[in-house]
Order: C-alpha cells, then structure tokens, then sequence
C-alpha cells in the first residue's frame, strides 16, 4: 500500500519537471528588431523567432510587434518601445519596459508562479490580468488596468506617499511629479477606449475598433461573475467540515463545453491532523446545459433541469484518513508515505450539485481499508459498523457501492451537515432491504436512531450489477475524433433486486475556450507538458436515471444496456439542474509536485 500511496505522487511529479520554453515573436508590422539572447546581436526581426532569456525586442517609428510567452501570456509592442526579457523560467517571468508603450495579456497562473513587468522605477505583479503600460526614458510611467488588478511598487521609494498600491479593473496610475504624493484614478472613457483597441500589427485605425463591443460585453460579464463568485464563496465557507487555511490551493477561470463561464477554485486541506482533504468547486453564474444541441459535438444523456439556473455551484470533494498523523510540512510527505506502517484507513468521494444549500443532489462512495488485501475497499462493508468482518474477494457482494439522493434540511439534521457525515462514512445500512441507511455515531461504532431520509429527503445506497451490464461508447476512434466517453453502470438499489438505477457519466476533455479536444491535439502538438496541462481540463457530467426494465436480466451487451437507460431521473429534483457537472484542472497536482519535488528526488537517489 505505502508503494501505491508514494507512486500517486510520482504520477503528478511528471508535469513539474518540464523546462520553460522560449518566448515567440508572432506577428510584426514596420521597422523590428530582435536580440535573441543576452550576448547576441540585433537583427531584423521574422516572425516565430524565438527570444531566450535575457534577449529583446525593439520597434522603431511605425513598428509593432505581438510576444507570445510560454505560458501564454501576449505582449504588444507599439512603435518606439524597447522590451528585455530579465527572466524566464517555469514559475517566474519578468520583462523589463526600457521604454515605450505595451499592452500585457496575462492566464491565470499557478498559485507560486510569478509575472512581472519592470520599469526604471516600478515594478507590477500581475495574475490574470490584462494591462497597458507606457514608460520613457526618463522612468515617467503610466498604467491602465482593464482586466483583473496589477500589485505596483516603486523600485525607488517617492518622496512622499505609498509605495505601492493595488490597482483594479478600471483603475490606472500616472507617476505623479516630483513631491507630490502618487494616486490610483480612475480611468476615463477615451483612455479605456484606446487600450481597448485591437493591437495587432498592421491593421488600419477602422479596423482597431472592431471588437471593442465584444471586450465592453466581456467586462460587464466578469463584473456579474464576480457577484457571482463572492455569493459562491460565502456558500462554500458554511459547507467545509473545518475552515482552515490551505495547505495548496489554485483556480482557473475558463468555459466549459457548454458554452458557460466557470470558475474552478481547488483546495486541499487537513480537517484533522491524519486527513487529507481535497476539494474541487466549480462556479457558474449562468448555468445552461447543451444537451444534444447542433454544433456541440456530442450527444450525452438527457438533462431535465432548468436553464439558465444562477450562481450554479458543484462540488467533488475527496477525503483519505490515515492510521497516523501526517507530518506539518509536505515537503516531508514522500518520506512519510514510503514506511511500511503507514496505512489509510477511510476514504470517500462526494459528488454534489448544492447550488441550494436546503437541497443537495449528490454521488457519493466510501472505502475502507481491507488489511488481508492491503487495500482500500468500496463495498457493502463500507456500510456496516465497525468490527464486522471484511468482505472476502470470493464474495458475489465484493462490488462497488454508491449513496445517492437529494438531501434536505431535516428537523435534527441540515442538508449540508448530512453530506458532511456522509463525507466522513457516519452511515450505515438500515437493514430493510430498500437501500436506505441510518446515520452512525461519529466513531462509526453504532448507528443511531436518525435515519438519513428523515421526513423529506430521498437517500438510497446500492451495489453495482454484474460487470457485464454497462454502456460504454465509443470503443475506438481516429485522432481527429473529439475526446469524449459515455458511460453508464446499472446499480441494484439495496442489493433486494426490486429496483435499479443507472449512474450515468459524460466525460470531455476540453480546452480553456471550451472546446472538445482530440488525440492529435495533443500528439501533434509542440507545445510542452506544462503548458498543455495548463490550457487544458476535464468535464465530467453525471446523472442517476431509472430504469426501463427495472431488470438486469438479458441486459448482456452495451446497446441492450443503453436501450435500458430511461431519460427520466431516478429522483425528483428541483430546477437548479438534474445533474452534477464538474470541471477538473490538474493545477492543484502541479502545484503539490513543485512543493514535494526534491523529496521526491531525494528519495529516488
């Protein structure tokens, strides 16, 4: 067990060893020059020239250029401006304004990664931001900020005032004269407008103008999803176990498959001294769901919930307790998973759409630790109290179990505190062969008198079918195919053979604009690891359906069990959506990997 725990952080260890690569030159139009590397020599500028730390970029009058960067992030270049880039690495990027006028276009980085933009006098750290920056010779400097907020600090404290400030969306600084104090302010229409404008070099001062429409619209909608966000935010602090502060966390703003705006925040906490937890909160301000919609690429199984549903929230949230407390830094943590008494204990996995707090549609599966197996077990003993014997592998009952239903707020128990019990296994089965189950005592020795439907709630536990009994498509596909798999496993509700539902899954491999990916954009791409991981994620839709034939019988190939499917839902379910729809970025993975890396390393050699 120690090796399967050690070898998941080797998995997520591979994207943080990519190298940086090298900043792009894009497109240029006029008079541009380029210095390849530090000691290199100025040469007429091509377009795809690469530039290597400590290499530049110049314009001379009627010269413009676009930079790309490794991580994506774009720099314009007007005429009569001078870039060097002082730093380039995997987690760290600093250019340096000699002079002129730029605009900078910046993703949302990893939580340690750093981008900077220097000028003779200040310097501006910048996270998912989008900003134009003018500077002379003279180090007199202005700044407009039109996405996102740039952190300012002069290099060279002024004589009087801060010396550094937090800029907003909307906001800009002007280095103001000599003994008088420096002001963030806000910008006016006609400045706003001309940072606006398309900087792309070559285009006609008509041309500039289109899209400004489009780039007002976009602004008013990160405004709204700000709301949003802060709404989410303030829902999600009543609904962790324990409030504490992260040990990793990232987040990336990005849209899913279906044409929505999401915001996926990732945590990883530790509630108790032997848990780890890791959360993945998925925040929509409008909640639309394609279905089988032209021009989506995909069919995917029925969604009967409303559209357009606000402040849309899901939630997958795993949990692993340990027979040990885990050590205070994780950079210790590969020592720590590699001695031999370590052992997990429980864990779980929790699915939910809680946009309304009162009423929580969730997925959820538990798993204990099997010491004859050495290993974590997910079958109807997860629902037993504790001291009764493991099920053997010959069991015909040694398979998977799910807890599934909308939960409510109940006279004794919340809705929210219900899940969290469910999170942490304080369930058991009720023994009245319906599938439906009664809270245990926190040390899950006993169960108590609550039951988990209580007056109003729907919760059922059941056992998947015999493995033949699924849908899965499709089998095999070219590389242009979009990357996309439906799947579908039949459960038997309580294991009383009466009644059967089937817990369905869409799952997407998409980019940060939403679209589907396939095989060959990743094979035929030239782009890093790192950098794909970055513009790339996972949705994954999931549904609880009825069953046609309430029977598993005949159900013996994948079509029979997809004619099996009903688009009816299995539980009634308000109209915040009959589905959990998740979005996962490998950020968080990457982010421990950076932290645990030379552990890892040193415990190799």
């Amino acid at each position: 067990m120690r090796t399967k725990i050690l070898w998941f952080f080797f998995l997520i260890a591979l994207p943080g060893v990519v190298l940086a690569g090298e900043a792009k030159l894009l497109s240029l139009s006029g008079a541009v020059e380029v210095r390849p590397a530090r000691e290199g020599q100025w040469t007429a500028a091509t377009e795809n020239m690469e530039i290597a730390e400590g290499g530049g970029i110049r314009t001379a009058a009627g010269g413009q250029a676009v930079l790309l960067m490794p991580n994506k992030s774009k720099v314009w270049l007007k005429e009569n401006s001078s870039l060097e880039i002082e730093q380039r690495q995997t987690l760290a990027s600093r250019l340096a304004l000699v002079f002129g006028k730029i605009k900078v276009r910046v993703p949302h980085l990893m939580r340690k990664e750093k981008f900077e933009v220097r000028t003779p006098v200040a310097v501006c750290a910048v996270r998912g931001t989008e900003f134009v920056m003018g500077s002379d010779e003279s180090g007199k400097m202005d700044l407009q900020v039109l996405f996102g907020e740039v952190k300012f600090k002069f290099t060279i404290p002024p004589a009087k005032g801060p010396t550094q400030f937090s800029i907003p969306q909307g906001q800009g600084l002007t280095t103001a004269e000599e003994g008088k104090a420096n002001k963030p302010m806000l910008l006016t229409a006609k400045v706003e407008r001309e940072a606006l404008e398309n900087w792309n070099p070559g285009l006609k001062a008509e041309e500039r103008q289109k899209g400004l429409q489009q780039k007002e619209n976009d602004r008013a909608q990160i405004k709204d999803f700000a709301k949003a966000t802060t709404n989410a935010e303030n829902a999600v602090k009543n609904f962790l176990n324990v409030v504490k502060e992260s040990d990793l966390e990232a987040g990336r703003t990005l849209t899913d498959a279906h044409g929505n705006l999401v915001r996926v925040d990732q945590r990883m906490m530790r509630p108790n001294g032997n848990e780890i937890q890791f959360f993945n909160l998925v925040k929509r301000p409008v909640y639309n769901n394609a279905g089988t919609a032209t021009g989506v690429g995909r069919a995917g199984f029925t969604y009967n919930g409303a559209q357009g549903v606000t402040n849309r929230l899901d939630y997958m949230q795993m949990t692993m307790a340990f027979n040990r407390d885990l050590p205070a830094r994780i950079e210790e943590w590969p020592s720590f998973f590699n001695g031999n008494e370590i052992k997990p204990d429980w864990a779980s996995f929790v699915m939910a759409n809680r946009t309304d707090a009162s009423e929580i549609f969730f997925i959820a599966q538990g798993y204990k630790y099997d010491a004859p197996r050495d290993m974590l077990v997910n079958n109807p003993w997860v629902l037993t109290v504790d001291g009764t014997t493991p099920y053997l592998a010959s069991n015909p009952d040694d398979r998977n179990v799910i807890v599934t239903g909308v939960l409510k707020d109940e006279a004794g128990v919340s809705a929210i505190e219900g899940l969290n019990r469910i999170s942490n296994l304080q369930v058991a089965d009720a023994s009245a062969g319906n599938g439906t189950l009664k809270y245990t005592n926190a040390d899950r020795s006993a169960v108590t008198a609550t039951t988990v439907n209580g007056a109003s709630s729907n919760v059922l536990w059941a056992i998947k079918t015999n493995t033949a009994v699924s849908y899965s498509e499709p089998q095999n596909r070219p590389d242009n195919a979009p990357l996309t798999q439906y799947q579908a496993d039949m459960y038997d509700v309580g294991n009383a053979h009466s009644s059967y539902m089937w817990f369905a899954k869409e799952n997407y491999v998409i980019g940060n604009g939403g679209q589907i990916r396939s095989a060959g954009d990743f094979t035929n791409s030239s782009s890093d690891p790192f950098t794909l991981l970055k513009d790339n994620a996972i949705q994954s839709v999931m549904y609880i359906k009825q069953s046609n034939t309430d029977s598993e019988a005949g159900l013996t190939t994948s079509a029979l069990a997809k004619a099996d499917i009903s688009d009816t839902d299995y539980f009634a379910y308000k109209g915040a959506g009959t589905n959990v729809d998740l979005v996962f970025i490998p950020d968080l993975m990457v982010a421990a990997v950076q932290r645990m890396l030379p552990a890892i390393t040193n415990l190799g050699e």
